[in-house]
């Protein structure tokens, strides 16, 4: 095979998950490490050439470096194309899941055994909480209804509000390593094999040749790279099965004379901000001890406010499946939202929990009508109408079914998933702190 180049450790994919690995493998000056990503790589921060939109963390970013989609009006297939993954386009929040979420995973990946991978994570983020002075006055009601079952972010989101990605802090302080290499606008279309063993990476720059091949691609991108490479169904791997992602629906209203009179007060001394708190409640089905209902108020210019409510442990999955060979196609995206019945109940019950938030004494001050979906329409209408995701996909090269408890490829040698994708079930809380978390975990066994 001929090759343009050769690593010790290639690395399929610039996100979360990619720049922590590159930059904890490339620790070790004898080893050679690749990070290729599919977007643009704009230089360490201190170069002041990153887009203001991926710099502003106050809002979401998700109107631009978005990989294709099938289906356009399907936002919840949006994912970023661009060095730092989705933590370049995030909301911010660094929540953990509930310890029950990882000790389903197996002893050695038990919330014990993720604890210090978790806090090593945060650090790197530069994690610190939300002041109450920070949020607006439509969110702040929120976490007053809220009362106990509120939580004010934990962020990786500056003071003066830039959204600090993963590759200003895994890979800035360690761009001057000679052994790393960073390919941006570089777009891996599958792992090069011999027999069955990984021996590179074919991209839109060439071959890349590697004795191991760490693919980090996303939920939606590693399966893909493995279908295309041959890796799936015909060998037996059920690759892109088991996408599952938390799934909700939201509503509006109209906002009073008093919520916009506080919100220009309160404006004239702060930045607005589209997220900063969560309600975390629990469904009369759920368990003791733990929640099952994320509330996510929002408030955005123009005085518009807005709540969504997720469930957070669903039991629906989906696909991913390729449309074409072709890397630059883009892929089918199956949500599978809502095919299984028991999360009809869930999210009905997590909306009219929602609804009744709005009348709430500090949220009623500032809630007038209910704008979307409007007061006559039924929260199971609405519900089944209205389904979407909270852009957490994971679970498609499942742990135990596609990879083993170290991320390697079963039937595959020097081939490895590293990100959301291995998750075997989904967390109750925001996936990018825990996708660091693998990262920081696998790191020590490549």
């Amino acid at each position: 095979m001929a090759t343009r180049v050769h690593y010790d450790v290639v690395i399929a994919g610039g996100g979360t998950a990619g720049c922590v690995l590159a930059g904890r493998l490339s620790a070790e000056p004898d080893r050679t490490v690749c990070l290729v990503e599919a977007g643009p790589d704009y230089g360490p921060y201190s170069d002041g050439r990153w887009p203001p939109d991926i710099l502003d963390g106050r809002f979401l970013a998700l109107d631009s470096h978005c990989w294709e989609c099938d289906d356009e009006d399907d936002r919840s297939q949006r994912r970023a194309r661009i060095l730092g993954g989705c933590s370049s386009h995030n909301a911010c929040a660094l929540l953990r899941g509930a310890d029950e979420d990882y000790d389903e995973w197996g002893p050695d990946w038990s919330a014990d055994e993720l604890r210090p991978y978790l806090d090593r994570a945060e650090r790197e983020f530069a994690t610190r909480t939300l002041d109450l002075e920070e949020l607006s006055p439509w969110l702040r009601a929120f976490a007053e209804a809220g009362g106990s079952e509120s939580i004010v972010h934990p962020v990786n989101l500056t003071t003066d509000g830039v959204r600090w990605n993963a590759a200003f802090g895994w890979l800035d302080p360690v761009r001057g390593r000679p052994n790393l290499t960073i390919l941006g606008d570089t777009l891996v279309d599958r792992v090069l094999l011999e027999g069955m063993r990984a021996v590179g990476i074919s991209t839109s720059r060439g071959d890349i040749g590697a004795d191991t091949v760490v693919v980090t691609a996303s939920a939606y991108g590693s399966p893909a790279i493995l279908l295309r490479s041959g890796i799936g169904p015909q060998s037996g791997l059920p690759v892109g099965e088991n996408l599952v992602d938390h799934v909700g629906t939201g509503m509006g209203w109209e906002p009073t004379d008093e919520l916009r009179a506080d919100w220009d007060a309160w404006e004239r001394r702060h930045a607005l901000a589209f997220s900063g708190v969560t309600i975390a409640m629990r469904s009369r089905s759920c368990e003791a001890g733990v929640c099952d209902l994320f509330v996510f108020p929002a408030s955005e210019p123009g005085y518009e406010i807005s709540g969504a409510v997720f469930a957070m442990k669903p039991r629906s999955r989906g696909r991913v499946t390729l449309t074409a060979d072709d890397p630059r196609a883009p892929l089918h995206i199956e949500h599978g939202f809502l095919s299984e019945e028991a999360d009809m109940p869930v999210l009905v019950e997590g909306f009219e929990r929602l609804r009744e938030l709005g009348r709430t004494g500090p949220v009623r001050r500032y809630a007038a009508r209910e704008s979307r979906p409007g007061e006559g329409v039924s929260a199971e209408d609405h519900v089944r109408a209205s389904a979407r995701g909270f852009f957490h996909p994971t679970g498609t090269c499942r742990m135990g079914s596609v990879v083993d408890d170290r991320g390697r490829v079963f039937g595959y040698d020097g081939l490895i998933v590293a990100d959301a994708s291995i998750m075997p079930t989904i967390p109750r809380a925001n996936t990018n702190l825990t996708t660091a978390a693998i990262a920081e975990k696998l790191a020590e066994t490549i």
